[in-house]
């Protein structure tokens, strides 16, 4: 493997981490990518990855709803290597790790990190087959390039970037991308949206949409792709008031509740998942681990959709 030490516990991920399960086996393999490299404001979301794991010991094995996850094989593979001062370095190791469990078979767990991981993940992951991604998020991240004003340097591979990087990608391309709950653009990206029809809910109008009608028209849009559907929670795509531990928050987020509920919605479609991540949780920032708990609440109930998908 790639990776940095599998971890040995058996607590992880609700008791159900199997260290020694071969990765071929495995359904559901979790990849830690501690690197907030590519952050504009405030740092801290490196940690995440350790703050989940720890989390994720001191939890059971049942979803909110009393489904029991018990039978779902999960392997815990460690940290990808990452370069804090080195971001496309970061991108081709992230690549790599996610090329290789998607080769085997398994649907990879991604914990991020700023957001920046996602677009290494993603090149790693796409084949031939048309792949879709859902993006819930406060931000677009179309940008070209970015700085932002704590950035230390222009680049393509800043935090305002990866979905601009997803989007050049030929198995996916801006037609195959959802983006929901954004709340706060760049000219740039409202002028890439404009451009390439890349399709859009914004954070206005999940009051007057429930989340079953939400995630109806998620499905119509990227359900059939031979591929399937990537999702990315960036936890500011929450209300600040549900998840105030990240470094950009905004205003005006979905409830908690809305999130887990759509999640739910996307289950019962059977909407197929060829992974997904959580990234932007920054524990320092955090207040007595409620981000880190909403981000573990994310996780475990997409991991009965991974086990009954």
């Amino acid at each position: 493997m790639l990776l940095h030490n599998r971890p040995a516990s058996t607590q992880l991920w609700m008791r159900l981490n199997q260290p020694g399960l071969p990765l071929a086996e495995a359904q559901l393999a979790v990849l830690g990518a501690p690197y907030d490299g590519s952050v504009t404001h405030a740092r801290g979301a490196a940690l995440a990855p350790a703050e989940l794991r720890a989390l994720s010991a001191d939890s059971w094995f049942f979803t909110e709803g009393g489904r029991d996850l018990r039978g779902l094989r999960i392997c815990d593979l460690g940290d990808a290597p990452m370069d804090q001062d080195d971001a496309e370095a970061t991108q081709r190791a992230l690549a790599a790790a996610a090329r290789e469990v998607a080769r085997a078979g398994a649907v990879p767990l991604v914990l991020g990190g700023d957001h920046s991981i996602t677009s290494g993940v993603l090149t790693g992951l796409v084949e031939g087959q048309p792949l879709g991604v859902l993006w819930l998020d406060a931000h677009a991240d179309l940008m070209d390039s970015y700085r932002g004003v704590g950035g230390r340097v222009e680049s393509r591979w800043n935090h305002a970037c990866p979905l601009r990087r997803i989007c050049e990608l030929p198995q996916v391309g801006p037609e195959r991308v959802m983006l929901v709950g954004i709340r706060d653009l760049m000219a740039p990206e409202v002028e890439y949206i404009r451009e390439h029809g890349v399709e859009v809910v914004y954070a206005q109008e999940l009051g007057r949409l429930d989340p079953a009608a939400l995630a109806e028209r998620i499905c119509r849009r990227l359900g059939g792709l031979a591929g399937g559907v990537y999702v990315s929670f960036d936890i500011d795509f929450l209300d600040p008031a549900a998840a105030p531990g990240t470094g950009t928050p905004v205003p005006g987020g979905a409830s908690s509740r809305y999130l887990y509920d759509l999640i739910h919605a996307l289950h019962e479609r059977r909407l197929p998942v060829a992974g997904f991540d959580v990234v932007e949780v920054s524990p320092p920032l955090d207040h007595n681990h409620i981000t880190g708990w909403a981000a573990m609440r994310i996780i475990t109930e997409m991991c009965a959709l991974i086990k009954e998908g």
